[in-house]
């Protein structure tokens, strides 16, 4: 962005992308090659993972970004006190919800809430199609749909 905006002084005057979401997912460690695959040699491993690479992206793709449609915080709340009838689980969620924003992470404000039932946690968020990663108040955007939506339509 740095190179286009040097080299081009009217970037403010153009509009973003609209319609293309990149996502990558990287299989670093050799211990996270091996639950795809049993090849001993890299090529062999390479077929496996492109064979199976939709799964593979979907399998870890699931783990960071949850399932269910994102809100703003206020309306995430108000969603939650409305569809929850069990007041613990009630309580849970809304406590993560306070959390992602403070860690800056799903995965670090589950560590930090240090449940048990994390898993029953994330299910109730899908059940009622919500996502606790919320909207940020600095964007214009109040509601998008669950991102499932448009990976699992091109099947």
């Amino acid at each position: 962005m740095r190179q286009f905006k040097s080299a081009n002084a009217d970037w403010k005057k153009r509009k973003p992308i609209k319609g293309i979401l990149r996502a990558e997912v990287r299989l670093m460690k050799p211990k996270a090659v091996r639950a795809y695959t049993d090849a001993d040699d890299v090529s062999g491993q390479i077929a496996d993972l492109l064979k199976d690479s939709r799964n593979i992206f979907l399998d870890t793709f699931t783990q960071i970004i949850p399932f269910g449609d994102f809100y703003k915080k206020d309306k995430a709340v108000k969603i939650i006190r409305k569809e929850v009838a069990d007041s613990i689980m009630r309580r849970r969620m809304l406590r993560l919800l306070v959390l992602i924003p403070e860690k800056k992470s799903l995965r670090l404000a589950q560590k930090a809430m240090n449940c048990r039932s994390m898993e029953k946690i994330m299910d109730s968020f899908a059940k009622i199609n919500l996502s606790p990663v919320t909207i940020s108040k600095r964007h214009d955007v109040k509601y998008l749909e669950c991102l499932y939506a448009y990976l699992l339509d091109e099947e």
